[in-house]
């Protein structure tokens, strides 16, 4: 076997424990180094291989899909923490974090909506149309009643030159 093959097998095998280590940890330098290659060569592998490319953009999503589950368990059940009084520890407490729980519920707010929309069957098209409708008749409504208060101002003012 060539020199050449040699060392892509064992390039490949650095690339897939890089990327395995990429997905848990979302932390390039750690990754590479349980990899055993430099950062250097990470990035010049990203940069010379599109398909090694593409593998550390989803390692990175699955890495980030991780630590947002892990921030939801936080946020949901909490995180205990010690309290203490004159230096000796006490009691266990229960922290929570509502801020990362909002934060996560608005970055997924959108793709709630549109799970929700497929499950009912939602087509985005006639929900526009209904909103188009709604505002339309809104409108009509908003010039009516415009209308009837210039038609009541000029009904009192020729009513007083009489």
């Amino acid at each position: 076997m060539p020199k050449s093959e040699v060392r892509g097998c064992y390039d490949n095998r650095r690339k897939l424990k890089f990327l395995k280590e990429l997905a848990i940890s979302s932390h390039v330098a750690n990754s590479a180094k349980a990899a055993g290659v430099a950062v250097s060569t990470v990035y010049s592998w990203r940069e010379r291989d599109p398909e090694f490319f593409r593998q550390w953009m989803r390692s990175l999503a699955a890495g980030y899909e991780l630590l947002e589950m892990d921030m939801l368990d936080r946020a949901r059940n909490g995180v205990e923490r010690p309290v203490f009084h004159e230096g000796e520890q006490i009691a266990m407490v229960r922290h929570y974090n509502d801020g990362v729980g909002v934060k996560l519920l608005l970055a997924h707010k959108q793709m709630v909506a549109l799970a929700r929309a497929i499950e009912e069957d939602i087509n985005p098209e006639q929900v526009r149309l209904d909103l188009d409708r709604k505002l339309g008749d809104m409108r009509m409504k908003l010039l009516r009643r415009r209308a009837m208060a210039e038609g009541e101002g000029k009904q009192s003012t020729s009513d007083n030159d009489e």
